[in-house]
């Protein structure tokens, strides 16, 4: 990689979701959100962080032996993005008006 993007304002270029997949090493450091314990590993529920709109795949025994492993991940990305329509779902909603 010749130029590396390194720093983006999230909101700026309108990224509400950010999923961290594990690829050859391990490392955090970039995550400025309340998402980690206190030894710098991910704090999650079958992927989804107690930070809201991070989410994380590929993490050893996610929620099954295969979770760190392409042919095993897909159970544990359907979680993740199920989650994530669920939580659009929720943030589209608008209660009907008591006026109408």
């Amino acid at each position: 990689m010749t130029n590396p993007l390194l720093e983006l304002d999230l909101k700026k270029a309108g990224i509400g979701t950010v999923i961290w997949a594990t690829g050859f090493g391990v490392d955090y450091g970039w995550l400025k959100v309340e998402a980690l314990d206190d030894a710098g590993r991910p704090r999650h529920q079958r992927g989804v962080s107690s930070e809201p709109g991070v989410y994380f795949l590929g993490l050893p025994w996610q929620t099954r032996r295969g979770s760190s492993f392409i042919w095993g991940v897909w159970h544990d990305a359907k979680y993740v993005a199920d989650h994530i329509a669920k939580q659009r779902g929720y943030m589209a909603y608008k209660p009907a008006r008591k006026d109408a």
